[in-house]
């Protein structure tokens, strides 16, 4: 469980990204790690790398089947679509900043969007 649920920053999405590509290689390797993924990802993450998105984050890991892999005749990958799932709340009735504007500020980073005079 994600030690709080904050906004994917940047560098926690390279975070995953590094943790998923390990967490390939050491299936191709190790038929318990890969049954792990398939039972619960989250927990096989935490287990074998010790990573907890920050974020709340349900990983689920499955079989591709055999249309999918490496075709070593095109030097091509052929993977499954991944799929990304997220909700939208409610807009709280008392809110009276404009949202779009906080979501411009957070994606600009630490920078401030204008300056006072």
């Amino acid at each position: 469980m994600a030690a709080n649920n904050g906004i994917p920053s940047f560098e926690s999405l390279l975070e995953l990204q590094e943790v998923y590509l390990r967490a390939i290689a050491l299936a191709w390797r190790d038929p318990e790690f890969k049954q792990a993924l398939f039972t619960d990802a989250t927990d096989a993450l935490a287990r074998y790398f010790g990573y907890e998105a920050p974020w709340l984050l349900e990983l689920k890991v499955k079989d591709p089947g055999p249309g999918y892999g490496w075709n070593p005749k095109t030097r091509t990958w052929s993977l499954p679509a991944h799929t990304l799932t997220f909700g939208i709340p409610t807009r709280p009735a008392d809110v009276v900043e404009e949202p779009i504007a906080l979501a411009a500020y957070n994606d600009a980073g630490p920078a401030y969007l204008f300056t006072c005079c």
